[in-house]
């Protein structure tokens, strides 16, 4: 670097204003610095979401489908690796093994109905009729 370009520098950097500074200053820099981050987290997990990546589960066991019966308890079917299970879960207890259904019996599951959140509110807001 040229001795000259190098003062120039530095008058320059002597010369520039003052940033504001304080407690708040830099309670907005984290804030910034926060959503950035999760931002750019929600991006590349919804990124790898799409590819196939799983996240916390296990390729062994999956849950097909939960029936909650009341409040408190609840059927699930369970598949462990090519066994398709019935269990029972409440809170009174451990989670009880009802049967073993055999997955060639088993229809295929329906694709979720896309419900407008506006046709719920008109769903509920309709009075039964006596």
């Amino acid at each position: 670097m040229s001795p000259l370009l190098l003062a120039a520098l530095l008058q320059a950097a002597d010369e520039a204003p003052e940033l504001p500074g304080g407690y708040g200053v830099a309670l907005l820099q984290s804030l910034l610095a926060l959503a950035a981050v999760s931002v750019l987290a929600w991006v590349v997990l919804r990124w790898a979401a799409k590819r196939g990546a799983r996240f916390g589960s296990s390729s062994r066991v999956k849950v097909l489908e939960r029936a909650a019966l009341d409040a408190r308890r609840s059927l699930y079917l369970v598949e462990v690796g090519e066994r398709v299970l019935l269990v029972g879960v409440g809170d009174g207890g451990p989670p009880t093994l009802l049967t073993e259904v055999d997955p060639e019996s088993l229809p295929e599951p329906a694709p979720p109905a896309a419900t407008r959140f506006r046709e719920v509110l008109a769903r509920m807001a309709k009075k039964p009729s006596d």
